[in-house]
């Protein structure tokens, strides 16, 4: 069933990709944060954040090569908004949350590998 979904829909995972690309844009690089509720509770929220993201790229297409590839983009999008981070005004560059944003994306990419939801191009 899931692999008929990712198939049967592309389009509107290449449009949803888009505009998940531009809410982690925004909610990357805008001022504010504050205390967390749980300590480390932001590093569960980068871990969801970008798994979420690399599950939309599934949907982008049916090809192993790239849908590797889009995971890449992503965990490198991710260390992106890290680094620009540090300068935006009550925002830091964290190691620990390059680490889970990457996380998140390797988990769901041996997940959708393990399915094997994805072929090997003709």
């Amino acid at each position: 069933m899931i692999k008929t979904l990712l198939s049967q829909y592309p389009i509107p995972f290449r449009i949803a990709f888009a505009l998940y690309a531009l809410l982690v844009l925004w909610a990357s690089l805008r001022t504010g944060g504050g205390p967390q509720p749980i300590e480390h509770f932001d590093k569960v929220m980068h871990f969801s954040f970008y798994g979420l993201f690399t599950i939309i790229a599934a949907g982008c297409t049916t090809q192993k090569r790239t849908f590797l590839q889009l995971s890449v983009f992503i965990a490198c999008y991710g260390a992106l908004m890290e680094v620009l981070q540090s300068f935006v005004p009550s925002r830091f560059m964290s190691m620990a949350d390059i680490v889970a944003n990457t996380s998140g994306v390797v988990i769901v990419v041996f997940y959708f590998l393990k399915l094997r939801l994805h072929s090997e191009p003709q």
